[in-house]
């Protein structure tokens, strides 16, 4: 993390009487002046000042908000600008209201910005050069030289040397002294940077300056503020007294971080501020004595902006973090964090960068966990039903790790490591974490495993092997863990003569599984004895598979050939621990494939109300031929025949069935199984398209696959009887940049029935106008209980949600996501955005059901969790409640786009 600096820039220069060609005049006089000037205070240090106060600290989250610190829905009615007059009273902050922008500038403008910071024209000789490298050049009204030594300069003083520049009303420079008087309107200037103050003393030798009723104005950062006093010491550093930082437009300051004392210390790049404090609407909210931050872009130690948050089941949650900036390449975070129902904990994010590794380690810990505070389990547990299995972590000890590290050269070699583990299942559900930054993969709340994996390989122009460590957590209690890959090692070859493609893949994997595993989980929450204890057997083995094609991939502009001979070994070594026949521990087949996948494109012109377009028409046909796999020496390997787990499947499913599966050359995903279904796919598309954009306004397919004859392996080891696969379309339209429409049909002719089906309409314009439109059903089978409630049904559900403005500032947030099988809300959003180019504030209401004890309750009898939230970004800064923004982005499709889209 990082934080920034403040700083500001003047000069002092030392004017010599000798070669000076001045006279007085009522005009404008040229003065050459042979002598030295001293950066006494470069722009460099005012500008790392101000980009330090800026960011304090990252920002934090808290689910309470300072929302009633300005009337919002007052401000919301004012969002739409007035018109504007030619009259600009922030004129000398170089600040431009919207209404005086050209077009040009408008365009790079943020919607939610009602003006910028623009420096003026430098068109002065020189104005590009460094100081340097320049002469310094100055001009007045008039100049005179006074017998005690003394250079006055009155009028009109300005000043340049190189892209500096500095203009002000009066400017007497004492030889002797060594010092420097300026008084009236100071402006001192550099690239995106102006200060301007009363009254300036500059020390010509020591380069020791002071600055009287000081205003400043970083242009590119959007940053500026003020100060009574700023002064820069012999020893460089640099203090402002009274000091303020905001990134606020100059009529509308919601917030600004003030400080009794600020001081830089170049040499050391590290300040120090003493009494600041954080004002939202002229309202002190946040208050430090003391406070260390570093210099530019470098890293220090130090605290940050505490999280807060509150729930029903854990009350308060309050975590502090610790920024520790340990070197250069390596930094940490540690955050004690106190949950009022369940306990104190710890927790650490650490950061490591190389040259040849990038490495992220996060770690968290609760010991003796309470058990939170939730109604509906202490009434199962009333109830009868045994605590262990409704709070399994009370009084446990709760911890999580995370491991992440990319290495490489970028060459020869690869290193990977993407680990997680948990203490617990509930883990995440119950805690999730205060300040440590979950990468996606570990987003547990819609995870049922976590990956635990490590690999690394090697790389060359034809060869590629690898070697990976598998493993997964399974966060779901009733079922059983899968199997550990122990290791995987894979060497591949791939070589191209023109058209012509060999591929070889070699792959030797041991499967690791406890041998025996037991869980214990409730069955029915009618019955407290209903407590069930399942027990499984496993097989371990070492499996090796060689697959070797070789094809010939021919494109043309009217269409594409590709005829591909495969041959593939599959082979395991089994061990005799729970063998039905210990004889049969070594198990192989083998195959010899041929495919062919082909196509054709045919395209023309046409017309439709003036529009033009292009329609194509491409068929497509994939046929694929295997010799016999005798595969029935997989199933039923253990002795513990009636139960799964014993067929051989380690990493293998069946791809869920679309339109593109139909011209793939395996139904499986994984390598337990060889493919021996000799089929043919037939398949059709046609598009209708923008020929100027290329964009598909229309596209359309649909095909199925016919099988030569009825028997073909499944994952069981049953043979499907049906002469013909399902019916697959696909619809997709983008009539325009901001609308998508697509769906896709999976229908059985055999029994006339609809297996799955899906429809969405998305929608983003550069408006920032966002709405989306969801529909998906699934047949599954209907299952009841003995009182005829239905347990388990077909999956069909239904998803709206918008994010739409109402003007430039001010936007309505809103999600529903209903189960039309269980006629029940699964959630509901609400809430109102109000964002400006200084802060940004949410109000959000949330309803959803409960799923703390989704595993032990029906669906019929989950609970429903109620809350108001509130967030408030202060931009530059701050954030309070950020767990709304990650509310929004996991309810509404696109919504992160959005954000992205509005920076």
């Amino acid at each position: 993390m990082n934080f920034v600096t403040i700083a500001g820039n003047t000069w002092a220069f030392w004017l010599r009487s000798r070669g000076c060609n001045c006279a007085n005049s009522p005009t404008e006089q040229t003065l050459k002046i042979a002598g030295t000037i001293h950066s006494m205070l470069e722009a460099a240090h005012w500008r790392r000042l101000a980009l330090a106060i800026g960011q304090l600290s990252r920002p934090r989250t808290f689910v309470i908000g300072l929302l009633a610190a300005q009337p919002l829905w007052a401000a919301a009615e004012e969002a739409v600008p007035a018109p504007q007059s030619d009259e600009n009273p922030y004129l000398y902050l170089d600040w431009f209201p919207k209404s005086q922008l050209t077009p040009e500038e408008r365009s790079l403008l943020p919607p939610v910005c009602g003006g910028t910071f623009i420096s003026p024209a430098r068109n002065y000789p020189d104005a590009n050069l460094l100081p340097e490298e320049a002469p310094l050049r100055a001009t007045a009204d008039s100049a005179n030289w006074l017998d005690d030594g003394t250079a006055q300069l009155r009028g009109n003083v300005h000043a340049t040397q190189g892209y500096r520049q500095l203009f002000a009303d009066q400017v007497d420079v004492n030889r002797d002294e060594n010092t420097a008087y300026l008084s009236g309107a100071i402006e001192m200037r550099e690239p995106n940077l102006l200060v301007r103050g009363k009254a300036a003393e500059i020390q010509t030798d020591s380069k020791a300056a002071f600055i009287e009723d000081a205003t400043y104005v970083v242009h590119d950062q959007y940053v500026h503020g003020s100060a009574q006093h700023a002064s820069r010491e012999a020893s460089g550093e640099l203090i402002l007294t009274q000091g303020t930082y905001t990134r606020c437009e100059p009529d509308d300051v919601f917030w600004r971080m003030s400080g009794g004392e600020i001081s830089i210390d170049n040499v050391e790049r590290q300040g120090t501020a003493r009494n600041v404090r954080l004002e939202i609407a002229d309202i002190p909210v946040f208050y430090f004595p003391y406070l260390r931050f570093p210099v530019g872009s470098d890293r220090m130690s130090g605290f940050l902006f505490p999280s807060i948050s509150t729930d029903e089941d854990n009350g308060w949650d309050i975590a502090i973090p610790y920024y520790w900036n340990i070197a250069p390449q390596l930094d940490a975070t540690i955050t004690p964090r106190y949950i009022q129902y369940r306990g104190t904990g710890l927790e650490l994010e650490t950061r490591h960068l190389s040259q040849s590794f990038n490495t992220e380690l996060r770690l968290a810990g609760l010991p003796n966990d309470k058990g939170g505070d939730d109604e509906d389990a202490r009434e199962l547990i009333r109830e009868g039903f045994p605590e262990d299995l409704v709070l399994p972590a009370k009084g446990e000890d709760r911890w999580f790790v995370n491991l992440n590290q990319k290495g490489g050269n970028g060459g020869l070699w690869r290193t990977n490591i993407d680990y997680a583990k948990v203490s617990d299942p509930d883990y995440f559900r119950d805690l999730d974490t205060a300040d440590i930054k979950v990468p996606q993969n570990v987003n547990a709340s819609a995870e049922t495993a976590l990956s635990q994996m490590a690999e690394a390989s090697l790389v060359s122009e034809h060869w590629q092997a690898r070697v990976r460590a598998q493993d997964y957590q399974q966060l779901v209690k009733d079922r059983f863990d899968t199997y550990s890959q122990l290791p995987r090692v894979n060497v591949n070859g791939n070589y191209k003569w023109d058209d012509w493609q060999l591929l070889m893949e070699h792959e030797v994997t041991a499967f690791d599984h406890a041998d025996t595993q037991t869980i214990r989980f409730i069955d029915d929450v009618d019955d407290p004895d209903s407590v069930i204890e399942r027990s499984r057997n496993f097989v371990n083995a070492k499996r090796t598979r060689i697959d070797y094609s070789f094809g010939w991939d021919k494109q043309w502009l009217w269409g594409f050939f590709n005829p591909r001979v495969t041959g593939i070994y599959l082979g395991y070594e089994l061990d005799d621990t729970f063998l039905a026949d210990p004889t049969m521990d070594t198990p192989e087949t083998s195959a010899g494939q041929l495919s062919i996948d082909t196509g054709l494109f045919f395209e023309r012109d046409g017309q439709f109300f003036g529009h033009e377009y292009i329609q194509t028409l491409e068929p497509r046909l994939f046929a694929f031929a295997s010799s016999e796999a005798d595969q029935s020496d997989f199933f039923n390997v253990s002795t513990q025949a009636s139960d799964g787990g014993n067929d051989l499947l380690f990493d293998t499913s069946l791809f869920t069935f679309s339109y593109d599966q139909l011209f793939r050359d395996s139904r499986f995903n994984g390598h337990d199984r060889i493919d021996d279904a000799d089929r043919a796919a037939l398949g059709l598309t046609s598009r209708i398209i923008d020929p100027t954009s290329g964009r598909d306004l229309f596209s359309a397919s649909a095909g199925q696959i016919f099988y030569s004859h009825d028997v073909r392996i499944e994952l069981n080891g049953e043979v499907e009887q049906a002469p013909r696969s399902e019916f697959a379309a696909r619809l997709e339209s983008r009539p325009t940049n901001a609308l998508r429409i697509s769906s896709e049909l999976i229908y059985d002719d055999s029994d006339n029935t609809i297996d799955r089906g899906n429809f969405s309409v998305r929608y983003l314009d550069d408006d920032f106008r966002l709405f989306n439109v969801g529909y998906r059903y699934l047949r599954v089978d209907e299952v009841y209980d003995d009182d005829g409630n239905l347990t388990r049904g077909p999956v069909e559900q239904i998803d709206l949600s918008a994010a739409w403005p109402i003007n430039t500032r001010l936007s309505v947030l809103a999600r529903a996501n209903y189960d039309i099988t269980f006629d029940r809300e699964l959630e509901y959003l609400a809430g109102i955005e109000y964002d400006t180019c200084c802060y940004r504030t949410r109000v959000l209401w949330r309803r959803r059901l409960d799923n703390d004890l989704a595993d032990v309750l029906t669906p019929e009898e989950l609970e429903f969790d109620e809350g108001i939230y509130l967030e408030l970004q202060l931009k530059g800064l701050a954030g309070l409640g950020g767990s709304v923004t990650r509310m929004l982005s996991q309810g509404i499709a696109n919504f992160e786009q959005r954000e992205v889209l509005k920076q």
